[in-house]
């Protein structure tokens, strides 16, 4: 085996890819909040996308938080309302190469979802990213 093969194998088992996903079945307009932790194999990550899909037409907010304590957590990432494409059906999605690191030491991936608009909506969140050391 030589050298170039080796260092291959051996970065294929570092960056391996994470996909996170999570429906929300339901949200009340006006501002209602959800904070959500997800279980993760690692603690930290390099987010590559984000995506949160409305199943109506409403705005939406995301906030990425590096602990489940909202009084603790900072915000590491943070959407407005806007949609990417301007179609609600298309949601947001966000192409960004931001770290993550659970500071709780959960190994729990926590986000925020708000509704600020005035129709009640489920969403879809997709998170992928890669494993880092």
């Amino acid at each position: 085996m030589n050298k170039t093969w080796r260092i291959m194998q051996e970065l294929k088992d570092v960056y391996k890819q994470v996909e996170l996903s999570h429906v929300v079945e339901a949200l009340n307009g006006g501002g209602e909040t959800l904070i959500v932790s997800l279980p993760m194999e690692s603690p930290r990550f390099l987010i590559k996308t984000v995506r949160v899909i409305p199943t109506e037409e409403t705005n939406v907010e995301l906030h990425i938080l590096d602990s489940a304590d909202k009084l603790k957590a900072q915000i590491l990432y943070f959407n407005t309302a806007e949609f990417s494409t301007g179609n609600f059906i298309d949601g947001i999605y966000d192409n960004v190469d931001l770290p993550y690191d659970d500071k709780d030491g959960t190994s729990h991936f926590h986000f925020e979802i708000i509704n600020p608009g005035s129709v009640p909506s489920g969403f879809t969140i997709e998170v992928t990213g890669l494993t880092v050391r």
